[in-house]
């Protein structure tokens, strides 16, 4: 974390409203860094009394800003607004950098103070002394650079904590001693640098001062001549304040320490001696340390794992619902075990990856000799380069400057032989994709025992590449806790409690337990009831931290795909959604487990789906491409924004995607709405509930489609045919349902890639086109098409079709033949009522409906359906004969024959039939069934509805155990079989 102060001087001639508005002009070039936070306290900066001749200041009593930002960025906004490039050696002789711009006020000076880590130690010095002029006051500056404990988990906030004005100029730990009572001062020295090394801020004391340091550990020196003259005061205020003294017998044990009162008869004879007898005996009983010649390496590591744990229980959070998901994840690192050990922690952006990561690594980092924290690994890698973050890495590991560690410097023999010496505690945060670790794989593998190696990710495959022990998912937080985390802010006062409990149950289901997101909706300046409007709409939403990450490390591929089903197909079947993502040149199943790897899709019962907070971001992506012109943008799916564009004609060739609700719309369109748009790949107009007289119209025809169209979806589409111009080759869909259509189009046209056709309920529809060159057609939906005489040929080729349904086409009297249709599986033609002969028929089909037409006899041929599943001849009312050889029909499961009020007598069955689960004979003329009925003996469900001719069951029906269900019969016929229903499952009699 790097501390630097910022001070402006203020020219006598200044004027105050023209500096702000020639500050407000600065701009700042390049790339944008990470929001930076600023202290709480940061208003308390006051600027110096104007001078004549500003001079350069650093004024310590006044709280500084702090930044919470990595060193990239902290370089690159001091290069923006003083054009230093990250060199020291343009500031050492010059105590301010140069201006920021000619627009810039003209008395707006910066201090730039670099941390002496990153400079040399000679630049660092002569920058503090030029910028201070104060020779002796680079101490309390020098290499106190502390580790920051942050994105902890706590009541409103999931931020990184911020340091108070009391933190800023608190240390971690404070040596204090007095030169020249100590003869080995490399001890101190030693100490020192040891705690540097591990992130703890160390201050020397050496002056008698009467106050007690501020510090949460302080270490006293006590020796034959010394001890520090406020050593009452010490011991009288540790119960007071949360610190820890550690007193180090130099030279002394602890019986002299109380014995020898001689070398402390001054403090005796200037204040209370029982006092001072007192605080010898206290502090002589406090856990301590005794420095002996032989052990001061030793020594050194036990001060150093004690204050560690006193700085670690001083920090330690309470995470709102994340403390049983740490201590599982503690549990997997089996920290007692010998063996190298990592665990990958994945979870979708913003649900607490680095926050339960952090709170582990601050919870055992004490137990190990070298630990390192990379926070945000793949932005560092993006920003600095992989080579940089690796020496940053490998520096750090190995307690060495970056110039060693240098490929071109380091052999990996040598870098193994260091490394496996080594217990380290490792934490590679946000890894979004292998490549960023790569080469660092290697590197893992050569741990010594006892390693632990965390890998924080969103991106499940990172784990499976890096070969990680364990994988752990990090759950959302419950609804209790997450309702706990939702604070309403000032812009929700006045809510009453039952319109209070129905928005926070929205903004919760919203969230689903994601603490980023509940902290954006209780940070919020908006109403949550306006919030609670677009979240309901299905708005895009700008969410701070989702927003400028979500499509971090997806490919052009996955990120089309993520912004595509964000915008039009989730919650949709997925096999339809990769038929059509395929189609726009997409692979979308490859899309698919990587979006479900990178924690950005879920897919289940095979639906696509995603999180709402998810595709809200994602739609926010889209209206982002241009906020104030929709038809600028590449989807559109908001009812009045395509409203618009329609109206206005403002489409343009980014536009890729239409998904227009017309149910409460009612405008025309001009023919050539579409002709800007000539991208445009997807287009759907429907209605989610039919209003009569609304839509979008064309009183003046169509004249324009754009040839990349891959879907068209038009409901009631308000014309006769589609455009002459329109070459439908890439189409992969077409549903025109309800249309005006009479003709799809004049002439033979390209169809390759057309894989459904859905004109159900067209009434006009008289011709259907020629379907030779639609190879690749697997659907065919001609339900209802009243108008439609004849099929034609062509549809005997479509070797793909799966599902052919001519459905109440009333005036259809015959089917070409499908016996070359090996794909077929679904073929019905109920409702065809003019046709009077079973069709030919592909022996492949699985289900078949023939109910309502006027067939007779169903032909033996009938057994050569081997795949045959369900048979439905309901309300076929001139079907007379049934064959035999139904009985081969292996696979058969459903026979419905319900309506066929012809049918006299159900077939002799020579042979089981051990599929067939469910039999409706109801309404049927059958009079009695034969004996062979026992060999269905899968029956399940046999239904006599309305049988009124039925006389008798044979005997060996009863040992039958099925649902049996009599209604409408005479019940009279039945008086001698009522003791024989024991036996069924399940009758019902009325």
């Amino acid at each position: 974390m790097t501390k630097h102060g910022v001070k402006e001087s203020s020219s006598p001639s200044g004027n105050p409203s023209n500096q702000q508005k020639q500050r407000r002009q600065i701009q700042i070039r390049g790339h944008r860094p990470s929001p930076l936070r600023i202290n709480k306290d940061s208003h308390m900066i006051k600027k110096p009394p104007k001078l004549t001749h500003p001079e350069p200041v650093v004024d310590y009593n006044v709280s500084p800003k702090v930044v919470h930002t990595t060193i990239t960025d902290f370089r690159s906004v001091v290069h923006q607004l003083t054009g230093v490039n990250n060199s020291v050696s343009e500031l050492q002789f010059s105590a301010f950098g140069p201006r920021v711009a000619s627009s810039a006020s003209t008395d707006y000076e910066v201090i730039v103070i670099y941390r002496r880590s990153d400079i040399s130690n000679d630049a660092f010095v002569k920058v503090v002394r030029r910028l201070t002029g104060i020779r002796n006051s680079v101490s309390d500056l020098n290499n106190n650079v502390s580790v920051p404990l942050n994105s902890y988990v706590e009541k409103g906030s999931m931020q990184d904590t911020e340091l108070s004005t009391s933190a800023i100029r608190e240390y971690d730990v404070v040596i204090r001693y007095k030169r020249g009572c100590i003869s080995n001062d490399d001890f101190i020295s030693h100490l020192r640098a040891a705690l540097c090394r591990r992130g703890v801020s160390v201050r020397e004391d050496t002056d008698e001062v009467d106050t007690v340091p501020e510090c949460r550990v302080l270490i006293i020196f006590l020796t034959t001549t010394y001890v520090p003259s406020n050593l009452v005061n010490i011991v009288e205020k540790q119960s007071k304040k949360p610190r820890v003294v550690y007193p180090i017998l130099y030279g002394i044990s602890p019986f002299d320490l109380i014995t020898n009162s001689k070398c402390y008869e001054r403090f005796f004879l200037q204040d209370e001696p029982n006092r001072w007898q007192a605080a010898l005996e206290e502090i002589s009983q406090m856990h301590g340390y005794i420095l002996t010649d032989k052990s001061e390496s030793e020594l050194i590591d036990e001060i150093v794992r004690d204050a560690l744990n006193v700085l670690r229980s001083n920090n330690k959070k309470h995470m709102i619902g994340m403390d049983m998901q740490v201590e599982e994840i503690l549990s997997l690192l089996c920290i007692e075990s010998p063996e190298v050990c990592s665990v990958g922690i994945w979870g979708t952006v913003g649900i607490g990856k680095t926050a339960i990561a952090e709170e582990i690594f601050h919870r055992i980092y004490v137990q190990y000799e070298t630990c390192v924290f990379l926070k945000d690994f793949h932005r560092e890698v993006e920003l600095r380069g992989y080579d940089a973050v690796r020496e940053e890495f490998l520096s750090k590991l190995l307690e060495v400057e970056p110039d060693v560690v240098r490929p071109s410097n380091i052999k990996t023999s040598f870098l193994r032989s260091r490394i496996q010496r080594k217990r380290a505690l490792v934490v590679l945060d946000n890894v979004n994709d292998f490549r960023d670790v790569e080469t660092f794989v290697g590197m893992l593998s050569y741990f010594g025992p006892r390693s632990r190696i965390i890998i924080t990710s969103r991106n499940r495959h990172v784990f499976v590449l890096c070969k990680t022990s364990h994988v752990y998912e990090v759950k959302p937080l419950e609804f209790s806790n997450s309702l706990h985390l939702l604070n309403p802010g000032t812009f929700q006062s006045g809510l009453s409690h039952e319109i209070y409990k129905t928005l926070t149950l929205e903004l919760v289901k919203f969230s689903n337990g994601n603490p980023l997101v509940l902290q954006f909706l209780s940070r919020s300046n908006r109403e949550w009831k306006s919030l609670s409007q677009e979240i309901q709409k299905f708005s895009g939403i700008y969410i701070p931290g989702i927003f400028e990450r979500i499509c971090c490390g997806l490919d052009e591929n996955e990120k089309s795909i993520f912004l595509d089903i964000a915008c039009f197909f989730r919650r949709m079947d997925k096999d339809n959604v990769a038929m059509l993502l395929d189609g726009c040149g997409f692979s979308a199943h490859i899309g698919f487990k990587n979006l479900v790897d990178k924690s950005l899709l879920t897919i289940s019962h095979n639906m696509v789906d995603m999180l709402w907070f998810l595709q809200a971001t994602g739609r926010e992506i889209v209206r982002q491409e241009s906020i104030d012109r929709p038809g600028d943008r590449s989807r559109l799916w908001k009812a009045e924004d395509i409203r618009d564009v329609f109206i206005d004609n403002t489409g343009t060739s980014a536009v890729e995607g239409i998904f227009l609700n017309m149910s409460q719309l009612k405008f025309d369109a001009n023919p050539n709405v579409f002709e800007k748009m000539c991208n445009l790949r997807l287009l759907k107009l429907y209605f989610s509930e039919m209003i009569e007289n609304h839509g979008v119209f064309l009183p003046q025809g169509l004249e324009y489609l754009p040839n990349k169209l891959r879907l068209l979806h038009w409901e009631h589409y308000p014309i006769t045919s589609l455009p002459q111009r329109f070459d439908p080759k890439n189409l992969v869909e077409l549903n025109l349902p309800n249309s005006c259509v009479k003709k799809l189009w004049k002439g033979k046209k390209s169809l390759e890639n057309l894989k459904k056709m859905r004109l159900s309920y067209s009434y006009q529809l008289r011709k259907l086109p020629r379907l030779t060159s639609a190879q690749n057609l697997e659907l065919l939906d001609l339900e209802g098409c009243k108008s439609l005489v004849s099929i034609s040929q062509s549809i005997c080729y479509l070797r793909k079709l799966v599902f052919l349904n001519l459905k109440d086409c009333s005036n259809l009297e015959s089917v070409p033949s499908t016996v070359d249709l090996e794909s077929l599986e679904v073929l019905n033609l109920s409702g065809c009522s003019k046709l009077e002969n079973f069709p030919e028929i592909s022996p492949n089909v699985k289900e078949m409906y023939l109910g309502g037409t006027m067939i007779q006899e169903i032909p033996s041929s009938i057994k050569n359906l081997v795949l045959l599943q369900k048979l439905d001849l309901e309300n076929s009312r001139r079907l007379v004969i049934l064959p035999k050889s139904i009985c081969k029909l292996k696979h058969l499961e459903t026979l419905n024959l319900s309506g066929c009020s012809s049918l006299e007598h159900f077939p002799d069955l020579s042979r089981k039939m051990k599929c067939l689960k469910s039999m409706d004979l109801s309404r049927t003329a059958i009079k009695e069934l034969p004996a062979s009925i026992s060999y269905l003996t899968a029956l399940e469900e046999l239904r006599f509805v309305g049988c009124n001719s039925l006389v008798r069951l044979p005997d060996n029906a009863w040992s039958l155990r099925f649902k049996v269900e009599f209604r409408q019969i005479d019940t009279e016929k039945f008086s001698k079989l009522w003791n024989r229903f024991g036996w069924l499952k399940k009758v019902q009699i009325s």
